[in-house]
C-alpha cells in the first residue's frame, strides 16, 4: 500500500509540472524509476527487477509513434514508462488504456468549451487522409497554420489524466 502512496505522489508533483511548467523534469522521472527499481528488486530479487524492467519498456514501445508525429511528449512516454516500474505489465497496458480514454474525454470538453470542435476533427480528418494518400507519416499539427502559442493552448497535459486513470485502477474505482 505505501507503493502506491508513492506512485500517487509521483505522479501527482508531475501533472503540476506538466500543468505549471508545460514539461516533466527528467529528474522527477530519474527519481521515478529509481524508486520504481529499487522496489521491485526488494520485493521481487533479480526476477521482479527484471520484470519490472519489461513492463518499463511496454509503454515506451507503444506510445513511441505518437511521439514521433508530435501526438505525445517525451516526457508523458517517460512517465508511462515510470508508472510500468510499480505495476505489472497487464496493469500498465490498463492504465494507459483509461488514461487515454481520460484524455480523450478532457479533449473534448476543451474543444466544447472554445467551441473548436468541428475545426480540430476536419484538421484530424485532412491529417488522415494525407498520410493515407502519401503513405508517409508527419507532424500532427505540421501544416495547421497556427502559431507556436496556439498550438501550445489545443494540447492537454497528459500527466494529469496519467495520474488519475492511475489512481482509479490501482485506487480500486475501476476494474
Amino acid at each position: 500500500m505505501c507503493i502506491l502512496i508513492l506512485l500517487f505522489i509521483i505522479l501527482a508533483a508531475a501533472a503540476v509540472m506538466d500543468v505549471c511548467f508545460d514539461k516533466i523534469y527528467n529528474e522527477w522521472i530519474c527519481l521515478a524509476l529509481m524508486a520504481g527499481l529499487s522496489h521491485a528488486l526488494w520485493k521481487g530479487g533479480t526476477s521482479g527487477l527484471v520484470w519490472a524492467l519489461v513492463s518499463m519498456t511496454v509503454p515506451v514501445f507503444l506510445l513511441y509513434p505518437l511521439f514521433m508525429i508530435g501526438c505525445l511528449g517525451a516526457g508523458d512516454i517517460k512517465l508511462m514508462a515510470s508508472v510500468g516500474c510499480f505495476l505489472t505489465v497487464k496493469d500498465t497496458v490498463i492504465c494507459m488504456g483509461i488514461s487515454f480514454f481520460i484524455g480523450a474525454v478532457f479533449s473534448l470538453l476543451k474543444m466544447m468549451a472554445e467551441r473548436n470542435f468541428l475545426l480540430r476533427m476536419r484538421y484530424l480528418f485532412t491529417y488522415m487522409q494525407e498520410v493515407a494518400g502519401s503513405g508517409e507519416w508527419k507532424l500532427y499539427e505540421e501544416d495547421s497554420g497556427e502559431d507556436g502559442e496556439n498550438r501550445k493552448k489545443e494540447k492537454i497535459h497528459f500527466a494529469l489524466p496519467v495520474m488519475i486513470g492511475v489512481i482509479l485502477y490501482k485506487g480500486g474505482l475501476i476494474r
